[in-house]
């Protein structure tokens, strides 16, 4: 058989980071250059660029992401933050049997079937932190991060750790701080990208500026915070002889205290916390900036609004709490949510990949040690796959938020990510955004705020609106 004829585009790392930075500035979007380049080389199959000192393959077609997904075993994940006190032991970014035990210790807890019992407190915690607004500025990623926080914390760590208060700060805020420090440091500063390449996890500790110090700082003080509550929770089990598992937590110390003998390999303090951040930082950073870009696109776009108002009205019909009955038939609020994840996705591209031996994946030779990634933007607003791709079209999507047309090949979009490590998350960060969401439109009008010219979209460890107020309200 023939090969393939291969397109490529060639840019350098640091080329590609300051096409973002520059991009940021000019257009007020981070990844617009970016978008538009990939756009005017639809021919192309990948990118081809460096990571550190070594090559890298961004692939921009589905036919390779359906691959690479099914391979993630023959990978090793880039550690996209640099203190290895944090996430490293994570599920994100661990691998191989340590993952897959992970992955399962946890899978239940994500199981659809089980998260609909969280959507009254659910309903409880975005009804009370919008009750309470400053006059006419709505301060949607402040407020998207307190709601999507306090939730993550009673659902995976209980009410004692959803206390949690990190220098009289709600941990929310002190998380969205740490990611965009981080997320300007690793795409705006080019000292810190060569300190990086030259002395990875010293980053930190050979000559820090005061940014890399006070980041330092904010991390130390969320691990020593998380590690206190952890210890308490972990004395309050040792007397009891049998655990109910009410939260994540529960689970992990469980294991740890009375069954770590039969684990293999056996679960450690330290995975414990650095699981518990994760969670954290992952559940709360993600789904912020989905209902900070649906707030945003609601109040830029009054007709779709007032649609979508309507919808939530009918569904509703008068009732107050909304159940699992009702997020079924808001059918026009799932279009739109999916549409928000496709214009501006929360992940624009994956953390990237190091292959962990020589491979193939379909005629294009990965060497071990070379870098992978793929670049979900690149689909989500191609004219093959979406008709008028920049436009929102909630018509697109069915109920469970799955494409009318069968025809379009399902890896084009992929918001959160597919095959073995597809997001465990991705329910919950739904029907979180589904209640927000509907609650804010019962509550509140939004309009745009006439004193900012234009929205900046910026890169941190994810994509979304700078923490600017960009949105004004009216009480219904």
């Amino acid at each position: 058989m023939a090969k393939e004829q291969l397109y490529t585009i060639c840019s350098r790392c640091q080329e590609l980071l300051r096409t973002l930075s520059q991009s940021r500035a000019i257009n007020g979007d981070a990844f617009e250059a970016l978008s538009k380049r990939i756009g005017d080389n639809r021919q192309a199959d990948i990118l081809v660029t460096n990571l550190l000192f070594r090559p890298m393959i961004v692939f921009l077609k589905p036919k390779y992401y359906r691959i690479f997904m099914q391979q993630h075993q023959d990978y090793t994940k880039f550690p996209m933050i640099v203190d290895k006190r944090l996430m490293t032991k994570g599920m994100i970014m661990e691998g191989g049997a340590k993952w897959l035990q992970q992955r399962r210790l946890l899978g239940t807890h994500f199981e659809y079937n089980k998260l609909i019992n969280l959507i009254p407190m659910i309903n409880d915690v975005a009804q009370r932190k919008l009750a309470n607004l400053p006059n006419e500025v709505f301060p949607a990623m402040n407020l998207a991060s307190s709601i999507t926080g306090e939730i993550v914390l009673k659902a995976f760590f209980g009410e004692d750790i959803a206390q949690l208060s990190l220098n009289g700060q709600d941990p929310s805020q002190c998380v969205t701080q740490l990611i965009t420090r981080f997320g300007q440091l690793t795409t705006e500063s080019r000292f810190f990208q060569i300190k990086r390449a030259l002395l990875e996890e010293k980053v930190f500790s050979l000559f820090p500026r005061k940014i890399e110090q006070d980041l330092y700082e904010l991390n130390t003080v969320m691990l020593d915070h998380m590690k206190k509550a952890i210890k308490n929770r972990m004395e309050k089990l040792k007397n009891c002889k049998n655990i109910e598992h009410q939260d994540y937590l529960d689970v992990y110390l469980d294991v740890y205290l009375n069954k770590n003998d039969s684990m293999d390999p056996p679960i450690t303090e330290d995975e414990i916390l650095q699981q518990s951040i994760t969670l954290y930082f992952a559940g709360t950073e993600t789904t912020a900036n989905l209902v900070t870009t649906a707030c945003y696109f609601l109040a830029e776009n009054q007709l779709l609004q007032e649609e979508i108002y309507q919808e939530i009205l009918e569904v509703l019909n008068g009732e107050l709490i909304i159940t699992a009955k009702h997020l079924q038939n808001l059918q026009k609020v799932a279009g739109f949510l999916m549409e928000c994840l496709r214009l501006k996705p929360v992940a624009p591209m994956l953390i990237s990949k190091q292959a962990l031996k020589d491979l193939y994946i379909k005629d294009i030779f990965i060497k071990k040690g070379w870098y992978v990634n793929y670049m979900v933007l690149s689909n989500a607003q191609n004219q093959k796959y979406f008709s008028n791709p920049t436009q929102i079209d909630i018509t697109r999507w069915k109920a469970d938020g799955t494409l009318k047309d069968s025809t379009i090949d399902p890896f084009a979009f992929v918001p959160f990510s597919a095959g073995g490590r597809n997001c465990i998350g991705q329910y919950l960060a739904i029907i979180e955004s589904k209640i927000v969401i509907s609650k804010i439109l019962l509550n509140y009008k939004l309009k745009l705020n006439q004193k900012i010219a234009k929205a900046e979209w910026i890169a941190k460890f994810t994509y979304g609106l700078s923490n600017q107020d960009y949105i004004t309200w009216e009480a219904r």
